[in-house]
């Protein structure tokens, strides 16, 4: 039995769908390298987004309630939000967030975690 590679898709077409403010969608087309066949494929593009893990001096989580339109619920999550232009770096975008949420004041605060596309303070 030969060896099975995953390849990549090569992109053969993309195009805008929409602007909805906070993020926009687009559709790319691409080819299958197993069956040669083109897909159509929605991508979510956003500008980077900070979470806040914020412990009170007695080590107690910081948490919000927020209403969800998607799930139709009020939820409860962690503070965040987009990191703004003005923003100097990804944390002091979650402090901000964490302040503009909460009105906690944060300290000693620093990165627990990044994804690839967000910048480096």
């Amino acid at each position: 039995m030969g060896e099975w590679k995953v390849k990549p898709w090569e992109q053969i077409g993309s195009k805008p769908v929409g602007n909805f403010r906070i993020f926009s969608i687009r559709s790319d087309f691409k080819i299958s390298p197993r069956t040669g066949r083109e897909h159509d494929f929605y991508v979510i593009e956003s500008v980077p987004w900070v979470n806040v893990l914020a412990l009170t001096p007695r080590n107690q989580l910081v948490m919000i309630e927020q209403y969800r339109h998607g799930s139709n619920t009020v939820e409860l999550e962690i503070p965040g939000g987009l990191i703004d232009a003005e923003d100097a770096s990804p944390l002091e975008a979650g402090l901000r967030e964490l302040r503009e949420e909460t009105g906690f004041e944060g300290s000693a605060a620093e990165i627990a975690g990044r994804s690839s596309r967000i910048p480096r303070s």
